[in-house]
């Protein structure tokens, strides 16, 4: 059985005939049946309607993979596929980051959503921290 990268190297990388490694080892039918469900579901993120046409009860899963790979063999690799959320920049000096986030109580994942999403808030807390800091001093 072939790890899921496998399959994600035969259809974005090694396009010739489903090969999946330099050796030249194919993908079986049990491996795409094995691995549709998982494909699918992330195709149906960029490409709902096929996905959804691929989804049907009593498929042949292993052609519906095959069809996936006919239809990518021509795209390139799609960057939302697997890509990481992007690195969010902050525009906060590190000291002020660490005391928001010791002030909130919160981690790092947390502390960067609020900063992307709400920039007021972050700004509202900084100003009441240095007023602070300024009485305690």
């Amino acid at each position: 059985m072939v790890v899921m990268t496998d399959v994600a190297n035969a259809i974005f990388r090694f396009k010739k005939d489903w090969i999946y490694n330099k050796e030249g080892d194919k993908i079986k039918d049990e491996d795409k049946e094995h691995w549709f469900f998982i494909f699918n579901r992330y195709f149906s993120k960029i490409y709902p309607d096929k996905a959804f046409y691929l989804n049907q009860k009593g498929i042949d899963k292993a052609t519906a993979m095959d069809i996936w790979f006919a239809f990518m063999k021509n795209q390139p690799y799609p960057e939302n596929f697997w890509s990481k959320s992007p690195k969010i920049e902050k525009d906060i000096s590190e000291k002020d980051y660490k005391s928001l986030q010791k002030h909130l109580g919160i981690k790092n994942i947390d502390l960067d959503y609020i900063i992307e999403k709400y920039p007021e808030f972050i700004k509202e807390e900084l100003t009441y921290l240095k007023k602070l800091d300024k009485n305690n001093q």
